[in-house]
């Protein structure tokens, strides 16, 4: 890569932009009232942006292609693939072949033409999305472990395509199995009757008080949020260990990280859920707003995406802010400062005057309808498209 030591002028005028950038997007696609398309209805948009955010990962870290130059025009190919990558998926591959074909909660459309019990356009394309989302989850969960542990092996050395085709094939089987079993049952529960011989009932209901896949979202998003921690403001560490120049990664280290994902994603989760208990008390079934479990676990994961955008905007305006001779002063150092950033992204979008009137929201917590994970997603992908396929330019020459 042809980094050089970060120019934090360019930086702060480049996030400036990025603000205006999202700002004008979000305005444009997920505003839900003054917006252009109304997109965030909310599953609707939110399984939009989960897929755009794979889409732009498929591109730049399955694939490896990535610009690593200041020519700019050299990142408008991988943009423009990871559009038609995104609506390949969704309209294309979930809504006309999967769903029709051979799942059908996949498509809106399939599900009203089954003629079963509340199947409207509206509530149909919020079940077809909420489905649509955990497939990306579990996607992109597998993938960043995959990442972060394996690297690219066992196929190093081989060329960017087949590597690339390799990964996809071999993280979209894990991830099936994932979604499986943490996810489909959550699905199969929501119609009437509940389809009991195509899913299980959510073996989970006992422990998280809820049948809700949003348990799971929880944890998930909470580990992914430790890896990057990892992976971006500790140079890789522990990963970089089991690393070696003829391999970029090995059994060893994904295991490593699958092992932190889940523990420090459990971890995260229940230190975040305990501290809502504090100021909330404590959750209960049938519960509304903040008082309801469900509400408690996707807030958990829309705390640790506060973070990993917040991680972001360090890592890639302002490169990672210091860098001490000590790592693990610098490890801390960049915590408390990600954390910090994180936290302040928490206050603006639930903040009843600025949060409202930018991302056009209804003031309040505990709308399950309301959750900022669309505005997040939707901005760590577009971070991730400056980062990868525009090289950050001009920060980096």
């Amino acid at each position: 890569m042809t980094t050089t030591k970060n120019n934090y002028l360019f930086g702060l005028i480049a996030f400036v932009v990025m603000i205006v950038v999202n700002f004008a997007l979000w305005r444009l696609f997920f505003a839900p009232s003054k917006g252009v398309f109304k997109l965030f209805t909310p599953m609707y948009g939110l399984s939009l942006a989960a897929v755009y955010f794979y889409s732009v990962m498929l591109v730049a870290d399955v694939f490896g292609w990535k610009n690593e130059t200041g020519n700019v025009a050299k990142g408008i190919a991988p943009l423009i693939s990871s559009v038609v990558i995104f609506y390949v998926v969704y309209y294309v591959f979930f809504w006309n072949i999967l769903g029709n074909f051979g799942i059908t909660y996949f498509s809106p459309q399939a599900l009203i033409a089954t003629g079963g019990t509340g199947l409207e356009i509206w509530n149909a394309r919020e079940n077809s999305s909420l489905a649509i989302l955990f497939v990306m989850t579990a996607l992109i969960w597998v993938t960043m472990i995959w990442n972060t542990g394996f690297g690219n092996s066992p196929w190093d050395g081989l060329q960017k395509r087949v590597i690339g085709f390799s990964k996809f094939s071999a993280t979209a089987f894990i991830s099936t199995i994932f979604y499986a079993i943490f996810f489909h049952p959550n699905i199969t529960a929501l119609f009437q009757p509940k389809q009991i011989f195509a899913g299980v009932l959510p073996w989970w209901d006992g422990i998280a008080m809820t049948a809700s896949s949003f348990y799971h979202l929880g944890w998930m998003f909470a580990g992914l949020f430790i890896l990057m921690f990892l992976n971006d403001c500790m140079d890789g560490f522990p990963f970089n260990l089991f690393r070696s120049e003829e391999k970029s990664g090995s059994w060893i280290g994904a295991v490593v990280a699958l092992v932190i994902a889940v523990v420090g994603g459990y971890i995260f989760m229940y230190i975040a859920e305990a501290i809502m208990s504090y100021y909330w008390y404590e959750p209960f079934t049938g519960g509304n707003y903040t008082d309801d479990p469900r509400f408690r676990h996707v807030h958990t994961a829309e705390i640790a995406a506060f973070f990993m955008l917040a991680l972001m905007v360090v890592k890639v305006f302002f490169n990672n802010v210091v860098e001490f001779a000590n790592k693990w002063l610098t490890a801390v150092i960049r915590l408390v400062v990600v954390s910090g950033a994180g936290m302040l992204l928490y206050f603006f979008y639930y903040s009843e005057t600025l949060g409202p009137v930018y991302v056009d929201r209804v003031p309040g917590t505990g709308n399950i309808d309301a959750t900022s994970l669309c505005w997040t997603i939707m901005s760590m992908a577009l971070i991730l498209v400056y980062d990868k396929f525009f090289n950050a330019f001009p920060i980096r020459k």
